[in-house]
């Protein structure tokens, strides 16, 4: 129903009718312009297809033409969400309109709805009523803020209307926070508050690490992050130059839709294990992807303990530092400690192998160098050859020379003469057929340079050279022996790509960006490769130290990576306020946290939205357990929850709940690696579910047993408690976990 009681109403559903029409109009010609556009295209192909420039300009203006018509096509349901009076010093009010997409005037000259990633929409993110600022490309702007008004706009009609001055800040959040979750993350344009704001438009040239609190909006504002930038930075800036790397297949469909909503397409979407997998092609063996969160969460405490100590050490900058300089070994015995001579003729002398090896060619990788040198030793060898030919020539000729003056001519000095000739020629073919002989000898003494091989010597000998006990014996170890039975881990990959960037010639990657998500369970060394694959290309990094269900393998601080690895290139940034969850739920939540809180960080602030209290259930067995499970299902299935997720610690219960519960429910599984993301009823492990959000969320036994006092078992049930919007329920088996008590 529409809130016909605001003053404001009639004015506005005026203005929103005038706009509507505005758009009708530019519709019907952006239409007729992409008709247009897609006949030339046409064209094109048929008439210039080998002449690349014209091909290129007009897939270009298709792809435009195409853009213009789906914004127009959006903006007919939702023009713009607010409207903003300011008035600049010295100068009359001005009232603006601001929504997804620009609208123009029909003379074109101003536009009717403003982009809400000019620089003037900061009025609306950043800005209270009263004097306010804003800065363009020109300058800072300065003067009052009058007015702040939210409309609501749903399907071309004005449903709502909150101003700034007269209802409280939250209001219109509220509204919007309280709606239902889909098969979608949604965009948060009409809703992006200050601090997400700042985010948002930081400047392009640094790098940002964002740590934000569960349910802070990191993986949305990220997305509105890159919209913003390929909007303000369009020429210098295109979707082709920035990557986006997520936890995993389904959390990228799960997000898909964002983006696209904002106008932008093309911008590459993966994983940081299959994007590094692409770039190295056949040079990086099939990798084991297996979770092993579950194997690391059951192991005993001093076998859990030992195998985090190795896996952060394998990626750690420790690790990547005495890679580095086992590789400069390595580089150092490369060139041949002797000269090199063809017969009697010097190729290269030692000194000269040291510097065309370590200082002519040292730009380039090893097996780069080696080709290089390849080609000049045949070059050589060649000349070398043609030198003693040459030489033989000569020789042959003196001698007839002086056998023609010493002897009279007669038989014997014709015999002698042609031994002379024939004993030339078969030097000389000989000295052709040693040139292949020789290069090959040469050349063998330099080894092809395999990644994986030299991984493996790598880690025999660090192995050898570290002290028993010591993390990184464990590491090279434990290392070795999955190498050299053909496995390849997650944890191994950032190396192997280190070493196959010192030794073979990659891919060149145009990347200017990168929006990194779920940023904690990257390492350090993980962190370094993708400064140096982007050769430092600025980040948008978020994550949440306080989410770090993979700590024994990430970051449990991000000083090392702004202080050290990225120095003065990056700044950092917290997000605090929580706006998914309710304060109930987030009360619960922080129970967890403060139990086992991450040094040095803040408690989550949720916005002021009430709703039911949390459930905590005891149950005597599986049975008792299964119809708790159902109960509460069917509850909130007929209140109105259209997204409910049942939480196991790990995955060993969950077919036995899905065997437990009515078929008529329709329970599925979540699977990272599908390629679709469903919504519904879901079961899902743990671990599985950081990045999502849900409706309402039922850890299926949050018992002492499930969830004893540990941090990794703390940071994965405060994962668990901050996935609901709406509702949770705690269910129990005799015990309640000491972290909730």
């Amino acid at each position: 129903m529409a809130d016909i009681q605001h003053r404001a109403f009639p004015e506005e559903e005026a203005h929103l009718e005038k706009t509507l029409a505005l758009v009708e109009v530019q519709k019907t010609a952006s239409e007729a312009e992409l008709v247009q556009a897609r006949q030339e295209l046409a064209d094109a192909f048929r008439y210039d297809r080998d002449n690349r420039d014209v091909l290129e300009l007009r897939n270009i203006l298709f792809e435009r033409a195409q853009q213009t018509v789906r914004n127009l096509a959006a903006a007919r349901l939702k023009p713009y969400f607010t409207r903003v009076d300011f008035t600049e010093e010295g100068g009359a009010q001005q009232t603006y309109y601001i929504g997804k997409h620009t609208v123009m005037r029909q003379d074109e000259l101003e536009p009717e709805v403003i982009d809400w990633r000019a620089p003037i929409a900061n009025l609306y993110y950043s800005g209270q009523i009263g004097p306010m600022h804003y800065v363009t490309p020109d300058g800072e702007v300065r003067g009052e803020l009058t007015l702040k008004r939210q409309l609501g706009i749903e399907n071309g009609r004005l449903l709502s209307i909150f101003d700034a001055d007269i209802v409280a800040p939250d209001a219109y959040l509220q509204s919007v926070l309280g709606a239902t979750t889909g098969d979608r993350l949604r965009d948060i344009v009409t809703s992006i508050q200050a601090e997400q704001n700042f985010v948002i438009r930081y400047p392009l040239s640094r790098t940002l690490v964002v740590q934000g609190v569960a349910g802070s909006g990191k993986t949305t504002i990220a997305l509105h992050r890159i919209a913003y930038l390929l909007y303000t930075f369009k020429d210098s800036l295109s979707p082709e130059h920035v990557l986006i790397l997520a936890p995993n297949p389904l959390f990228l469909n799960f997000i898909a839709g964002v983006l696209p909503d904002l106008g932008v397409e093309k911008v590459r979407q993966t994983t940081f294990p299959l994007f590094v997998a692409e770039w190295l092609d056949d040079l990086l063996p099939r990798v084991d992807r297996t979770d092993i969160t579950d194997k690391v969460l059951n192991l005993p405490d001093d076998e859990r303990d030992r195998l985090a100590r190795l896996m952060r050490f394998k990626g750690s900058m420790d690790m990547a530092a005495r890679l580095g300089e086992w590789l400069d070994r390595l580089e150092e015995r490369l060139p041949p400690d002797e000269d090199i001579r063809f017969g009697p003729v010097t190729l290269y002398t030692a000194a000269r192998l040291r510097q065309l090896f370590l200082v002519d060619e040292k730009p380039f990788p090893l097996n780069r160098r080696i080709a290089e040198f390849k080609k000049d030793l045949t070059l050589r060898a060649r000349d070398a050859a043609a030198k003693v030919k040459e030489w033989l020539k000569a020789e042959t000729d003196r001698r007839t020379d002086l056998l023609r003056a010493t002897m009279p001519e007669g038989e014997e000095r014709r015999l002698r003469l042609v031994k002379l000739y024939h004993s030339r020629d078969e030097r000389i073919r000989e000295t052709d057929q040693r040139v292949k002989p020789f290069i090959d000898g040469v050349m063998a003494r330099f080894p092809e340079f395999s990644p994986m091989r030299l991984y493996r010597d790598f880690c025999a000998d660090l192995l050898a050279e570290s002290p028993d006990g010591s993390d990184a014996a464990l590491a090279a170890e434990y290392t070795l022996g999955r190498v050299e039975g053909g496995r390849v881990e997650p944890e191994d990959v950032a190396s192997i790509a280190l070493i196959a960037m010192r030794t073979h010639e990659l891919p060149r990657l145009d990347i200017r960006h990168v929006v990194i998500d779920e940023a904690q369970d990257f390492s350090m060394m993980e962190f370094l490769l993708l400064h140096r694959m982007t050769r430092g290309a600025s980040m948008t990094i978020v994550g949440d130290l306080m989410q770090g269900i993979r700590s024994w393998r990430g970051m449990t601080d991000w000083r090392p990576l702004t202080e050290e690895l990225l120095a003065g290139k990056a700044a950092a940034h917290q997000l605090l306020t929580s706006y998914r969850s309710t304060i109930e739920i987030m009360d619960l939540a922080l129970r967890v946290a403060r139990k086992r809180p991450v040094p040095g960080q803040e408690d989550a602030r949720p916005v002021l939205r009430h709703g039911p209290q949390p459930e905590l259930i005891a149950f005597r067995n599986a049975r008792e357990q299964a119809d708790e499970l159902e109960r509460i299902i069917r509850v909130w299935q007929a209140d109105g929850l259209s997204s409910i997720a049942v939480i196991d610690r790990t995955g060993a219960q969950l077919k036995a709940i899905a065997q437990a519960l009515p078929a008529d429910l329709n329970a599925h599984m979540l699977d990272l690696d599908a390629a679709q993301y469903e919504a519904g009823l879901l079961l899902a492990r743990a671990s599985d579910v950081k990045g999502f959000e849900f409706d309402g969320v039922i850890i299926a036994n949050a018992s002492d047993k499930r969830f004893p006092d540990r941090e990794l078992d703390a940071r994965l049930l405060y994962v668990c408690l901050t996935r609901p919007l709406h509702r949770i329920a705690c269910l129990y088996e005799k015990t309640l976990t000491p972290l909730l008590a």
